[in-house]
């Protein structure tokens, strides 16, 4: 393949070079880990829960919360980075992530789409798993959400922004960058299959978390992404020095105060590239933000937050940052310790979003499930929609956002 584009020039021609961000996990306030078997999964970004994200009027009658407009209209925000994103099942109609797309299209705004964290657990080599927990399912999972994405034709659907492989790979399961690697070969394999030209091919994006590997925080564990795909003798179509230059996009996630962020981005991560040989890809935030616990209160998270976009600026870093991304849309409940106190939204009464008016109600909806034969067929499910109320570092969004 050979891409006309730099890494840096694609995020561009796909808008996403200059990223306000919310990380967006919408679980309702009764979604528990131990029992998301309630919703099969926990993938909300698709038509199956759209009362959560949708307008009032788009379908879902008077009363839905409209999140997506909420952080377009409200905070700036024109960059949704998902997580959890099963494949569809186009068979009953469930799990369809093109309204969501054509939501985030309609506001002006660009998302992620993942390859989850279940397709690597499909993938790794770890104990416990399922006996269809294997790699055939996790190749045609990504199969599936590539045909999804790429149904209306020769470029994305509306809305979609990058790819996104996996979600911290070094913190889950083998902990095997090999499998980062052969999931974007997959990926590039069925942008093969359909002739897809280079204008057409989104950049693929892998996020870590910012702990210290080599020297650096974040940026080691792709390193040892970067050491297997240059190992290869091919990624598809491409050379493997050629896909990194005209596709791959480094993300990390650092909860660091502002000015520590500024020379991370001015000083360590450049020099970091330069002196390991790899050309410099660009640099996106996907989880900017504190908890309380390291803070010390909710007025500190806000002030914490303010510093950190300061220093979040899109294209400083010898002009490969692309921007970044608020974690978190909402604090979970089900969460323990500090991840519980993340976000910028908690469910409870709003006028600032008074939305929905009749909070909270029971949305009916449906959920996948097998049987035996491997078929699919629809159960009846629900899930509470509720208000959600600003905490400060809400408006600490805003005001650096908005103005």
């Amino acid at each position: 393949m050979m891409a006309n584009m730099s890494a840096l020039d694609r995020c561009k021609h796909f808008g996403v070079s200059n990223i306000r961000g919310m990380a967006y996990m919408p679980g309702p306030s009764n979604y528990t880990k131990e029992k998301k078997a309630q919703y099969f999964d926990s993938d909300f970004y698709n038509g199956d829960f759209q009362a959560l994200w949708s307008p009032k009027g788009d379908g879902m009658g008077p009363d839905a919360r409209s999140d997506l407009q909420r952080f377009s209209e409200k905070l700036g925000a024109n960059f949704i980075h998902c997580y959890d994103w099963s494949a569809p099942v186009p068979e009953i109609g469930l799990r369809n992530h093109l309204v969501f797309l054509a939501r985030c299209a309609k506001l002006g705004m660009k998302a992620t789409v993942p390859i989850s964290n279940y397709t690597y657990l499909c993938m790794a080599d770890t104990p416990n798993k399922k006996p269809w927990e294997n790699p055939a399912t996790a190749h045609l999972n990504i199969q599936k959400v590539f045909k999804e994405i790429y149904s209306q034709g020769q470029g994305p659907a509306p809305g979609a922004g990058m790819w996104k492989i996996f979600n911290e790979y070094e913190l889950w399961y083998d902990r095997n960058p090999a499998h980062v690697v052969t999931a974007m070969t997959w990926l590039v394999e069925e942008e093969d299959r359909l002739n897809l030209p280079d204008s057409a091919r989104l950049p693929i994006m892998v996020y870590c978390s910012f702990g210290m590997k080599d020297g650096i925080e974040g940026a080691g564990y792709v390193k040892d992404v970067w050491d297997r795909l240059i190992g290869q003798p091919r990624i598809g179509s491409y050379s493997p020095r050629d896909f990194w230059n005209a596709r791959f996009v480094f993300a990390t996630n650092p909860q660091n105060d502002g000015p520590d962020i500024t020379r991370f981005l001015s000083t360590r991560l450049p020099q970091y590239w330069t002196s390991r040989g790899i050309p410099i890809p660009p640099v996106m935030f996907t989880e900017l933000g504190s908890s309380i616990e390291q803070t010390g209160s909710e007025q500190q998270q806000a002030e914490w937050m303010a510093r950190q976009l300061a220093a979040s600026v899109p294209g400083s870093s010898n002009g490969m940052m692309l921007g970044a991304c608020v974690f978190l849309n909402e604090q979970r409940p089900w969460e323990d310790g500090w991840e519980r106190s993340f976000g910028v939204l908690k469910f409870g009464a709003s006028t600032e979003w008074p939305w929905p008016t009749n909070s909270p109600y029971v949305m009916p909806t449906h959920y996948p499930a097998w049987n035996e034969k491997g078929e699919p067929y629809a159960v009846a499910g629900s899930y509470p929609v509720e208000q959600q109320v600003a905490k400060l570092n809400y408006f600490a969004v805003m005001k650096a956002w908005k103005g």
